[in-house]
């Protein structure tokens, strides 16, 4: 704690990213403990229970008539996987109750026709992943975008970084099968452009679009300059995050941001 409240009183200022701090806590945290991935049965556990959600999840989404349609839906199914998460203030997350959540949620920022649009056009999609577990649901949006045409290259983290997924939560779910899949380079929460691999910063500007998950990711990446599209799915669990998307808290969002 002594450690902790050293580096707060170095990195907190106005101008501090959450992510940016969020990233340096932990990596003092896995150095003093020597457990390099504190999360990994939490991960695991969830890696196994979204698994067993799949089939429901693609029926949910083979329910649909439309080709627009059921990438809608897969869209909800991707972004309410973002529910997955355990260490927010006032956020709990229970699997029972996703199931019935697939029909029955309505996307407060509504994008999802323009991005269809884009994509009927694009050919090279990256995926920025957020948590394990979330990235089960992230397959059958996946599987969506290759049914439109597009290929996707999934971006998970290096090394352990809270509950987002690594290489290992990728093949635990079997995403290699369905799409090429590497790193950030790195272990921050969300991503800091300047500590991403030259790898992922070359696919970022070769691609037709960025599919962002997450809010670390939306807190890292919405307020950069970036010279491709980028489609920013979350769910907003926190005021803060929420605030700033104007929404109410628990927001199911798909938002799509062009290049200025």
């Amino acid at each position: 704690m002594i450690k902790l409240l050293e580096l707060l009183s170095i990195e907190f200022s106005p101008e501090a990213t959450a992510a940016t701090i969020g990233t340096k806590r932990d990596r003092l945290i896995k150095k003093i403990t020597g457990n390099d991935d504190p999360y990994r049965e939490v991960k695991h556990h969830s890696n196994i229970q979204a698994l067993k959600m799949l089939p429901k999840a693609r029926e949910f989404v083979e329910g649909c008539r439309t080709d627009y349609g059921r990438f809608k839906a897969a869209c909800i199914v991707s972004i309410l996987g973002n529910l997955i998460e355990f260490d927010i203030i006032g956020h709990e997350f229970d699997f029972k109750k996703l199931n019935r959540l697939f029909a029955n949620t309505e996307l407060t920022i509504d994008d999802t026709r323009d991005i269809y649009n884009l994509l009927r056009h694009s050919k090279n999609v990256v995926f920025l992943a957020d948590n394990a577990g979330e990235i089960v649901f992230d397959r059958v949006l996946i599987e969506e975008l290759r049914r439109i045409g597009a290929s996707a290259t999934v971006a998970v983290k290096e090394e352990p970084a809270l509950n987002d997924a690594t290489l290992i939560d990728a093949d635990e779910v079997g995403l290699r099968k369905i799409a090429e899949v590497i790193t950030t380079g790195t272990d921050t929460l969300g991503l800091l452009l300047e500590e991403a691999s030259v790898e992922l910063k070359r696919r970022i500007r070769g691609c037709d679009l960025l599919v962002v998950k997450g809010m670390a990711n939306y807190e890292t990446l919405s307020d950069q300059t970036m010279r491709v599209p980028m489609a920013f799915f979350l769910m907003a669990k926190c005021d803060p995050i929420a605030i700033d998307l104007g929404v109410e808290k628990g927001s199911a969002i798909a938002k799509l941001v062009k290049p200025s």
